[in-house]
Protein backbone atom coordinates (compact mmCIF):
# COMPACT_ATOMS: atom_id res chain seq x y z
CA UNK A 1 0.00 0.00 0.00
CA UNK A 2 1.09 3.90 -0.36
CA UNK A 3 2.67 5.10 3.25
CA UNK A 4 4.35 8.37 4.12
CA UNK A 5 8.02 6.96 2.57
CA UNK A 6 6.22 6.96 -1.08
CA UNK A 7 5.81 10.65 -0.98
CA UNK A 8 2.09 9.91 -1.72
CA UNK A 9 -0.40 12.82 -1.55
CA UNK A 10 -3.19 13.43 1.27
CA UNK A 11 -6.17 11.22 1.00
CA UNK A 12 -4.50 9.13 -2.31
CA UNK A 13 -5.45 5.56 -1.90
CA UNK A 14 -4.04 2.72 -4.35
CA UNK A 15 -6.23 1.20 -6.63
CA UNK A 16 -4.42 -1.46 -8.19
CA UNK A 17 -0.51 -2.89 -8.78
CA UNK A 18 1.50 -4.82 -10.82
CA UNK A 19 4.85 -5.80 -12.35
CA UNK A 20 5.04 -6.51 -15.99
CA UNK A 21 4.28 -9.59 -17.63
CA UNK A 22 7.42 -12.01 -16.71
CA UNK A 23 7.59 -13.80 -20.01
CA UNK A 24 6.71 -10.71 -22.43
CA UNK A 25 9.22 -8.41 -20.37
CA UNK A 26 11.85 -11.85 -20.79
CA UNK A 27 11.78 -12.20 -24.54
CA UNK A 28 15.63 -11.08 -25.02
CA UNK A 29 16.48 -12.80 -21.74
CA UNK A 30 15.35 -16.04 -23.11
CA UNK A 31 17.41 -15.44 -26.39
CA UNK A 32 20.06 -14.47 -24.33
CA UNK A 33 19.44 -18.06 -22.03
CA UNK A 34 19.15 -20.20 -25.94
CA UNK A 35 22.34 -18.26 -26.11
CA UNK A 36 24.04 -19.57 -23.66
CA UNK A 37 22.63 -23.00 -23.98
CA UNK A 38 24.57 -23.34 -27.22
CA UNK A 39 27.54 -21.90 -26.51
CA UNK A 40 27.57 -24.15 -23.64
CA UNK A 41 26.89 -27.08 -26.33
CA UNK A 42 29.89 -25.75 -28.65
CA UNK A 43 32.04 -25.04 -26.40
CA UNK A 44 34.29 -28.26 -26.86
CA UNK A 45 33.68 -28.38 -30.39
CA UNK A 46 35.33 -24.73 -30.09
CA UNK A 47 37.88 -25.65 -28.64
CA UNK A 48 39.12 -28.96 -30.83
CA UNK A 49 38.98 -26.12 -34.00
CA UNK A 50 41.05 -23.78 -31.85
CA UNK A 51 43.64 -27.28 -31.33
CA UNK A 52 43.24 -28.01 -34.77
CA UNK A 53 44.07 -24.44 -36.22
CA UNK A 54 46.97 -23.92 -33.76
CA UNK A 55 48.43 -26.94 -35.01
CA UNK A 56 48.27 -26.05 -38.24
CA UNK A 57 49.02 -22.43 -37.52
CA UNK A 58 52.29 -23.63 -36.04
CA UNK A 59 54.25 -24.04 -38.87
CA UNK A 60 53.44 -20.33 -39.71
CA UNK A 61 52.90 -17.97 -36.66
CA UNK A 62 53.50 -18.90 -32.91
CA UNK A 63 49.64 -18.02 -31.35
CA UNK A 64 48.18 -18.63 -28.55
CA UNK A 65 44.65 -19.62 -30.38
CA UNK A 66 43.60 -22.14 -28.05
CA UNK A 67 43.76 -20.02 -24.79
CA UNK A 68 42.51 -17.15 -26.73
CA UNK A 69 39.82 -19.57 -27.49
CA UNK A 70 39.02 -20.35 -24.30
CA UNK A 71 39.33 -17.31 -22.95
CA UNK A 72 36.67 -15.42 -25.42
CA UNK A 73 33.89 -18.53 -24.64
CA UNK A 74 34.63 -18.41 -20.73
CA UNK A 75 33.85 -14.04 -20.85
CA UNK A 76 30.75 -14.51 -23.41
CA UNK A 77 29.51 -17.05 -20.88
CA UNK A 78 30.11 -14.46 -17.66
CA UNK A 79 28.74 -11.66 -19.84
CA UNK A 80 25.54 -13.73 -20.49
CA UNK A 81 24.99 -14.94 -17.26
CA UNK A 82 25.39 -11.59 -15.47
CA UNK A 83 22.97 -9.77 -18.20
CA UNK A 84 20.42 -12.35 -17.55
CA UNK A 85 20.96 -11.85 -13.79
CA UNK A 86 20.53 -8.08 -13.92
CA UNK A 87 17.48 -8.45 -16.74
CA UNK A 88 15.92 -10.70 -13.78
CA UNK A 89 16.54 -8.02 -11.01
CA UNK A 90 15.44 -5.17 -12.80
CA UNK A 91 12.38 -7.27 -13.79
CA UNK A 92 11.59 -7.70 -9.88
CA UNK A 93 12.48 -4.02 -9.34
CA UNK A 94 9.72 -2.54 -11.87
CA UNK A 95 6.30 -1.83 -10.54
CA UNK A 96 3.02 -0.08 -11.60
CA UNK A 97 0.99 1.50 -9.19
CA UNK A 98 -2.51 3.35 -10.04
CA UNK A 99 -3.64 5.44 -7.25
CA UNK A 100 -6.99 7.40 -6.67
CA UNK A 101 -4.96 10.35 -8.29
CA UNK A 102 -2.18 9.08 -10.51
CA UNK A 103 -0.55 6.71 -12.45
CA UNK A 104 2.96 5.95 -10.86
CA UNK A 105 6.12 3.87 -12.62
CA UNK A 106 8.69 2.97 -10.11
CA UNK A 107 12.01 1.28 -11.63
CA UNK A 108 15.75 1.34 -11.10
CA UNK A 109 18.52 -0.72 -9.47
CA UNK A 110 21.38 1.10 -8.75
CA UNK A 111 19.69 4.75 -9.49
CA UNK A 112 15.58 4.62 -8.38
CA UNK A 113 13.21 6.51 -10.94
CA UNK A 114 9.99 7.04 -10.21
CA UNK A 115 8.03 8.93 -12.76
CA UNK A 116 3.75 9.37 -12.84
CA UNK A 117 1.20 11.30 -14.12
CA UNK A 118 -1.88 13.03 -12.47
CA UNK A 119 -5.18 12.30 -14.04
CA UNK A 120 -5.96 15.68 -15.00
CA UNK A 121 -2.93 16.15 -17.02
CA UNK A 122 -3.70 12.39 -18.64
CA UNK A 123 -4.58 13.81 -22.82
CA UNK A 124 -4.47 10.21 -24.47
CA UNK A 125 -4.18 6.91 -23.61
CA UNK A 126 -2.33 4.70 -26.63
CA UNK A 127 -2.10 0.55 -26.31
CA UNK A 128 0.07 -1.56 -28.31
CA UNK A 129 0.41 -5.46 -28.48
CA UNK A 130 2.24 -7.27 -30.30
CA UNK A 131 1.87 -11.13 -31.34
CA UNK A 132 4.06 -11.98 -28.69
CA UNK A 133 2.12 -10.38 -26.12
CA UNK A 134 -1.08 -11.23 -27.35
CA UNK A 135 0.15 -14.71 -26.69
CA UNK A 136 1.16 -13.52 -23.21
CA UNK A 137 -2.18 -11.42 -22.35
CA UNK A 138 0.24 -8.39 -22.16
CA UNK A 139 1.26 -5.26 -23.89
CA UNK A 140 2.43 -1.56 -23.49
CA UNK A 141 0.36 1.38 -22.54
CA UNK A 142 1.29 4.59 -23.51
CA UNK A 143 0.22 7.59 -21.26
CA UNK A 144 0.14 11.31 -22.93
CA UNK A 145 0.47 14.67 -20.47
CA UNK A 146 -0.58 17.76 -22.03
CA UNK A 147 2.90 19.16 -22.37
CA UNK A 148 5.89 17.79 -24.36
CA UNK A 149 7.62 15.05 -22.82
CA UNK A 150 5.08 14.38 -19.99
CA UNK A 151 4.43 10.50 -21.58
CA UNK A 152 5.18 7.73 -19.47
CA UNK A 153 5.13 3.74 -20.74
CA UNK A 154 3.57 0.68 -18.48
CA UNK A 155 5.71 -1.67 -20.60
CA UNK A 156 4.49 -5.41 -20.84
CA UNK A 157 1.46 -4.73 -18.18
CA UNK A 158 -0.51 -8.21 -18.02
CA UNK A 159 -4.23 -7.93 -19.27
CA UNK A 160 -3.39 -3.99 -20.59
CA UNK A 161 -7.17 -3.53 -21.76
CA UNK A 162 -8.23 -3.66 -18.61
CA UNK A 163 -5.55 -1.72 -16.94
CA UNK A 164 -6.72 0.90 -19.74
CA UNK A 165 -10.09 0.54 -18.30
CA UNK A 166 -9.00 1.46 -15.03
CA UNK A 167 -7.27 4.18 -15.80
CA UNK A 168 -10.15 5.51 -17.85
CA UNK A 169 -12.60 5.22 -15.31
CA UNK A 170 -10.72 7.08 -12.61
CA UNK A 171 -9.63 9.97 -15.33
CA UNK A 172 -13.43 10.58 -15.58
CA UNK A 173 -13.65 10.47 -11.65
CA UNK A 174 -15.67 7.20 -11.19
CA UNK A 175 -14.73 5.57 -8.06
CA UNK A 176 -13.07 2.55 -8.48
CA UNK A 177 -12.32 -0.35 -6.09
CA UNK A 178 -10.62 -3.60 -6.65
CA UNK A 179 -11.44 -6.52 -4.75
CA UNK A 180 -10.66 -10.08 -5.26
CA UNK A 181 -13.13 -11.62 -7.37
CA UNK A 182 -14.90 -14.74 -5.69
CA UNK A 183 -16.56 -16.74 -8.07
CA UNK A 184 -16.76 -19.47 -6.12
CA UNK A 185 -20.29 -20.83 -5.73
CA UNK A 186 -21.75 -22.99 -2.67
CA UNK A 187 -21.98 -26.14 -3.61
CA UNK A 188 -25.41 -27.96 -2.66
CA UNK A 189 -26.14 -31.71 -2.74
CA UNK A 190 -27.66 -33.45 -5.37
CA UNK A 191 -30.98 -33.34 -3.54
CA UNK A 192 -30.72 -29.31 -3.10
CA UNK A 193 -30.25 -29.24 -6.87
CA UNK A 194 -33.00 -31.74 -7.82
CA UNK A 195 -35.79 -29.82 -5.00
CA UNK A 196 -34.71 -26.33 -6.76
CA UNK A 197 -35.01 -27.77 -10.37
CA UNK A 198 -38.52 -29.22 -9.32
CA UNK A 199 -40.30 -26.93 -7.70
CA UNK A 200 -41.49 -24.61 -9.77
Amino acid sequence: MFNRNNNNNPGERLVFETRPRFLASMKWTILKLILLIVVFYLFRYVILVAIALENYSVQFVQLPLIQATYYLLLLIIILLILSIVWDMISWRQKKYQITTQRVVVKRGIIRKKRSYIHYSKIQDIDVDQGILDRLFSAGDIEIYGGHEHTNIILEDVPNPREVEDIIDRLTMGEEVDLKPKNHRIPKRSIIEEYDQKFKR
